[in-house]
């Protein structure tokens, strides 16, 4: 009848990956990813980047955004495509870009509406379609040949298990993207990697990556072979090297 029985096999390529990492200000989750040199292709959507050396592109709103992902598929339509990792930095800023698409297509069709905000497209259009964009844009990026890398901070928020008690709230890191709007990026995601860092004042004394998460931290991994805390020594390359060799 046409159904294809073989099953779909697990997959540890690297060019099947697709990474959020999150963590905070000036921890090297940039630096990081540069270790692979030629091999990791930026789309860079802020300035900031003197402080490390990338192999990429600037992208500064949303035309930008589109028209660089549309030469990285024809790229691969091509048979040219020579990089194993494409990394977006910040992601924030993708999420930005997409949301200011959406407020031009709400002005666009309804003209005589006064629109600033994603809210203000009507009773929940602008939020549905923000949801949308946000899906279409990473189904685009499912066809590339390579490591797909979202890069994010995080912030803290209050919770409580127990809203009568609040002797009871704790603290809980998450990637920066709202629950309810960061839903189709959490979904896309194989893996979403937090950075711990500590710090005594400015100077930051220790780095771990965690690829589990618990109660107080958002981490999560569909692969059983990365290690729940990975340490991370002050030589990124190094750091690059040893994750890299946990996939194909």
């Amino acid at each position: 009848m046409g159904f294809n029985l073989a099953p779909q096999e697990q997959s540890n390529k690297w060019s099947d990956q697709k990474f959020v990492m999150a963590g905070p200000p000036k921890c090297g989750k940039t630096s990081f990813w540069a270790s692979a040199g030629e091999k990791a292709w930026f789309i860079r959507c802020e300035s900031g980047f003197n402080h490390v050396r990338t192999f990429g592109v600037d992208c500064r709103d949303y035309t930008d955004l589109d028209r660089e992902v549309g030469k990285l598929l024809t790229a691969n339509r091509a048979g040219v495509f020579p990089w194993e990792s494409v990394i977006f930095d910040p992601g924030s800023k993708v999420m930005d870009y997409l949301g200011d698409r959406v407020i031009t297509l709400g002005k666009e069709k309804f003209p005589n509406s006064e629109i600033n905000e994603i809210g203000d497209i009507g009773k929940g259009t602008g939020w549905f379609w923000y949801k949308n964009m946000v899906k279409g844009f990473l189904s685009r990026l499912d066809p590339l040949p390579c490591a797909k890398v979202i890069i994010l901070h995080v912030y803290t928020e209050e919770k409580n298990d127990t809203p009568k008690d609040k002797t009871k709230s704790y603290k809980r890191e998450i990637i920066s993207l709202s629950e309810k709007m960061g839903g189709p990026v959490r979904e896309w995601a194989d893996h979403i990697l937090q950075v711990r860092a500590g710090f005594v004042g400015e100077n930051m004394f220790a780095r771990s990556l965690v690829t589990r998460g618990s109660k107080v931290i958002e981490a999560g991994s569909r692969s059983k072979k990365l290690l729940p805390v990975v340490s991370w020594g002050e030589d990124d390359a190094k750091n690059y090297q040893a994750f890299r060799s946990y996939f194909d």
